[in-house]
């Protein structure tokens, strides 16, 4: 079933224009000109034209976050391997992509095919670069449950679940955006609405000031990581067992402590979704060197899961950053995905893997981090936190 997403801006529904013209240039056909125009950046390995390529279509225009997408790789793909293609007058292919800095505002760029016979095929192409964190992506996961994405969904975007029962709906996370996340979710559902946090770090807890007066559901273990801006008054402290019942459906709380000490799952066995926050990656690698809890009891929290999920036949993971999945975490992927993580975890215990130093800067100074990978599983963990303190 194909997913349609609507955008929001702040307080009003805005639809932002992501089109391509409908104009045939004279002379083009199928076989002839492009086959495709592929754009990416440094984290979003696909940014999509709306509508996709056509032959039928000449003139593409894609909007990019100005705050996460600074340049951009333009990779044009020919429909004839003897076509000759440029870019702004570079030549440009598969094996040579186009990469250029982007500006605020409108960045120009002339796609131009070499077809024979006939004249070269050229297809303008304009990226919009736009301050859009106030801007939201919303997107029906299933029935009464909405992945609301901040940044307009380039990322490092956060994702916020909207799910809704009988009597009210929760909001799983709060984001880091700067719009409007209540009357995005007020558009989604007419029932009161309350919060429930998977953990306490900013990307997550952002905007939950925008929330006064809805209840807050979160693991006290947590609560040093709150802003002194945001009062608790309206917290309700929740612990592994419990249970936040929307009528019709209820949230099981999972305590799944190693990426936070107050790290949260929320299991929904109607709709077999589990929020997973980052307790369990979102969607590849696990930060298992911010808290202060061993491998040894993460993994023993991993081992409790696996009984609690022991009867589903499947599991959708509702993850903190939908855009680090490489593998969608659907069906059987999310249950492999919890087996996968917990035998990574004994592997290192025993030293039958043995990590080795990232590449990338995690953004913790100072820290010794190793990290290593099993299935779908990956983890950045501290080697010498592997067995609880004596």
């Amino acid at each position: 079933m194909k997913r349609k997403s609507l955008l929001f801006v702040a307080a009003a529904a805005v639809h932002m224009t992501v089109v391509a013209g409908t104009t045939s240039v004279p002379g083009q056909s199928e076989g002839l000109g492009l086959k495709n125009i592929q754009l990416s950046s440094e984290l979003s390995p696909v940014i999509k034209l709306d509508p996709g390529f056509a032959s039928s279509v000449y003139a593409y225009t894609a909007v990019v976050d100005s705050t996460n997408v600074k340049s951009i790789k333009i990779v044009p793909i020919p429909a004839s391997g003897h076509d000759a293609v440029t870019i702004n007058g570079a030549e440009a292919g598969i094996d040579k992509p186009y990469r250029t800095e982007l500006k605020p505002g409108d960045n120009r760029f002339v796609v131009s095919a070499a077809v024979k016979p006939g004249k070269p095929v050229q297809s303008p192409l304009t990226l919009v670069q736009r301050d859009l964190p106030g801007q939201y992506q919303t997107e029906a996961v299933q029935k009464g449950i909405w992945r609301i994405t901040d940044h307009f969904g380039f990322p490092p975007s956060q994702d916020a679940y909207l799910v809704e029962g009988t009597s009210k709906a929760v909001l799983i996370d709060a984001a880091m955006g700067k719009g409007d996340l209540p009357g995005v979710a007020r558009r989604l559902t007419s029932l009161p609405i309350e919060i429930a946090v998977t953990h306490g770090h900013g990307d997550h807890i952002g905007q939950l000031n925008q929330f006064a007066g809805s209840a807050i559901y979160m693991s006290e273990k947590d609560r040093g990581m709150l802003p002194k801006a945001v009062s608790a008054a309206n917290f309700k402290w929740i612990k592994d067992g419990d249970a936040i019942d929307l009528g019709g459906r209820s949230l099981e709380v999972i305590e799944m402590p190693g990426h936070t000490e107050g790290s949260l799952l929320f299991l929904d066995r109607v709709a077999k979704t589990l929020a997973v926050g980052d307790a369990i990656g979102s969607g590849s690698y696990v930060w298992k060197f911010t808290g202060k809890s061993s491998l040894a009891e993460y993994k023993a929290a991993l081992e409790r899961l696996e009984e609690r999920i022991a009867g589903f036949d499947s599991l959708t993971f509702l993850t903190g950053h939908h855009w680090q999945e490489t593998t969608p975490l659907t069906g059987t992927k999310g249950k492999q995905m919890v087996t996968d993580m917990k035998i990574l975890c004994e592997k290192i215990i025993g030293g039958e893997i043995v990590g080795t130093p990232p590449s990338g800067n995690p953004g913790i100074r100072g820290a010794k981090i190793l990290t290593a990978s099993y299935g779908l599983a990956g983890i950045w963990y501290d080697p010498d936190n592997i067995q609880p303190a004596k």
